[in-house]
């Protein structure tokens, strides 16, 4: 293929769909980097349960690295972090943080953010995979 050849539907509809990927992993990483810096922002790092913002913040920033380098494989990885997007979410009532309302948002919304964009971007690479049913 030449730089000046046209890209075939084929090509085309795969550098879409890794470029997707990408873009929603991208999203889901700067989510976990947030997560990981928010006791911090919010004052809370001298408590015991920033560890668990910590730790999950970590965890969803390098798996979303993993995915931005790997977009047309490791799918799991985003599954994985879908996973991480729900604790996150619920995590505010395991630990009992629901009366700081910046820290009960923070977790709410971060975990809505890293939920959406890790289907988003498991579902496109789903697709992507996907065999097309010979048409007779």
């Amino acid at each position: 293929m030449t730089p000046n050849e046209p890209l075939s539907n084929e090509t085309a509809d795969r550098t879409a769909h890794l470029t997707g990927v990408r873009a929603a992993s991208t999203i889901v990483l700067l989510a976990g980097l947030w997560f990981f810096v928010s006791p911090w922002v919010y004052g809370a790092y001298t408590h015991t349960n920033a560890l668990n913002s910590w730790i999950v913040g970590a965890v969803i920033f390098i798996l979303g690295c993993i995915r931005v380098a790997n977009p047309s494989s490791w799918t799991a990885v985003s599954w994985y972090n879908l996973v991480l997007g729900i604790w996150a979410f619920v995590s505010p009532w395991v630990y009992g943080y629901t009366t700081n309302t910046g820290r009960l948002i923070n977790s709410l919304c971060v975990g809505v953010i890293v939920l959406v964009f890790s289907i988003i971007s498991g579902r496109i690479s789903t697709r992507a995979h996907a065999v097309p049913m010979s048409r007779v």
